[in-house]
């Protein structure tokens, strides 16, 4: 064999020995991008759950929300506008969910970007039921809104607009009833939860738990013309608890 040909096969042999690193340095850089992809995709993992929750609870899918919350969902998510979930499902007025969601642990308390709580925004749209789910789950009833009042003044309000309407017809009695019946639960709850003991003051011989309970066993059965004094009656009551 001449010099030059075994120079030749040297060289051949080289250009093996760097095409096989080349390809090895590939594959490893190959799996280290595969191994990269299953880590992102398992950091991402709650990511994508938190989004199936989130939508879950715009379209009130109640079983998919309970399922997702089954897995271990969390159930303080946020949307892009950094809404919880809770706050989703109150200012939505989906009742079940707003439940499911405070039974897996969401924070009643949890604030939005703009430093609101669930129970701001069951306020501000008067609803009572969910007013008094939220203040049952430990709900912070002493918080005030951007104009400073907080949900009982806000109930206040409704009543007032309650009797404004009854006044003036634009209210049916079965309707007003109902109504009526919802604002005495939510003062029941005041009261029977202990929210006295955050109060500066509470006139107990005009606003105490039987006295509400008697209320609400009159609205079903007590004649038409008193129900605008029961009205007169429960500002009253409002009138007589201050929050601190």
């Amino acid at each position: 064999m001449s010099h030059s040909d075994s120079e030749i096969k040297d060289d051949i042999k080289d250009k093996i020995r760097k095409q096989l690193k080349l390809e090895f340095k590939a594959k490893k850089k190959i799996h280290n991008s595969h191994d990269s992809v299953r880590t992102l995709k398992i950091k991402m993992q709650p990511i994508f759950q938190e989004f199936r929750l989130v939508k879950a609870v715009n379209t009130n899918n109640t079983s998919e929300v309970k399922k997702l919350l089954n897995e271990g969902v969390n159930p303080n998510s946020t949307d892009q506008e950094m809404r919880s979930v809770l706050h989703v499902a109150v200012s939505k007025g989906y009742t079940d969910i707003v439940q499911l969601l405070l039974s897996y642990g969401a924070d009643p308390n949890i604030r939005d970007i703009i430093q609101n709580t669930p129970l701001h925004l069951a306020a501000c749209v008067h609803n009572i039921p969910i007013i008094t789910m939220l203040i049952n789950s430990k709900a912070d009833v002493s918080c005030l809104d951007l104009h400073g009042r907080n949900p009982i003044q806000l109930v206040s309000s409704k009543l007032q607009l309650l009797r404004k309407g009854w006044r003036d017809g634009s209210i049916e009695m079965v309707k007003l009833r109902e109504e009526l019946q919802e604002v005495v639960d939510l003062l029941l709850s005041f009261l029977i939860r202990g929210v006295e003991e955050k109060m500066e003051r509470l006139t107990r011989s005009k606003v105490n738990v039987n006295d509400l309970q008697l209320m609400k066993l009159s609205l079903n059965s007590g004649p038409a013309n008193q129900l605008d004094d029961q009205m007169a009656k429960l500002l009253d009551d409002i009138e007589n608890i201050q929050i601190k």
